[in-house]
């Protein structure tokens, strides 16, 4: 199978993939795990800090929302209430947050990201932004806000 690619046609089958005209959802995601497995491993290869994506995510929005309450950034993020408090004791443990008491309801707690966490947060997304330039080299910009779009438009459903 021959596709278009920067004005070049790239026979998959002579790259070792096996392609159909009209792929199973079985063989669609199966290619889409593959290629999130690869940088998932690359990315726990490469980051030295024992955290994981999800929590870069809860750091970055820490950063750019200010403090905030678990029950928001789960809402945002899409994460599971229960998920969120795993990701925040494992921050709070290893000082990248803290959790306080809201001075006017003693009953909410808000997360907000410390020093520590924004120099990892730092590190992260230096490394992130490598680790883009990398593994997607051999996409245009133009395929990559398509990939973008794809998955955005996939996940709006």
């Amino acid at each position: 199978m021959d596709i278009q690619h920067n004005n070049k046609f790239v026979n998959l089958e002579k790259k070792g993939m096996h392609m159909t005209e009209n792929p199973s959802l079985f063989e669609l995601l199966h290619e889409m795990d593959k290629v999130n497995g690869k940088m998932i491993i690359r990315w726990k290869k490469l980051f030295k800090v024992n955290i994981g994506i999800s929590h870069i995510l809860v750091l970055s929005y820490l950063k750019e929302h200010g403090p905030s309450r678990p029950s928001d950034i789960a809402k945002y993020l899409e994460f599971a209430p229960a998920s969120l408090t795993h990701l925040s004791d494992k921050l709070i443990a290893n000082h990248y947050c803290v959790r306080n008491a809201s001075s006017k309801d003693r009953r909410i707690t808000f997360l907000e990201i410390t020093d520590e966490g924004l120099n990892v947060l730092k590190e992260a997304t230096i490394l992130g932004q490598d680790m883009k330039r990398e593994y997607f080299k051999v996409l245009s910009d133009e395929d990559i806000n398509h990939l973008l779009a794809i998955y955005t438009k996939l996940n709006d459903q």
